[in-house]
């Protein structure tokens, strides 16, 4: 069985759990006991490898949540990442169309193709 590790996910005025950062097609649900789906073409869903450093990312920000997932599917770190995440910015990211601002991932930073929401 796989390692549990750690998402932070913002909870909107419904109360649904969903992506912090990513806009738009990009911004994924994280319901309870589900298995979420990174978007093909992308490095997939970013999780954490300990609470500590979720936190670290989290700073306690309002109306934001640290859930456990468990991964599915071969884990992959990245170098960099795209620095503005809006769906306009991530697109040309990802299909390199247009010159996108990059940034180091968070410390602790880990892509998997899916994850099992815990919690």
């Amino acid at each position: 069985m796989r390692k549990v590790k750690f998402k932070v996910v913002y909870i909107n005025i419904e109360g649904r759990r969903c992506s912090v950062l990513a806009g738009g097609n990009y911004r994924l649900d994280y319901s309870k006991n589900s298995i979420v789906r990174a978007r093909e073409g992308t490095f997939g869903i970013a999780v954490f490898k300990t609470r500590k450093q979720a936190d670290t990312f989290h700073k306690g920000r309002f109306n934001e949540k640290i859930i456990r997932v468990r991964p599915v599917g071969r884990g992959k770190a990245v170098k960099l990442v795209c620095g503005n995440q809006s769906e306009f910015e991530l697109d040309n990211f990802y299909n390199k169309r247009l010159m996108s601002l990059t940034i180091l991932p968070p410390l602790g930073t880990i892509f998997y193709p899916a994850v099992e929401v815990l919690e």
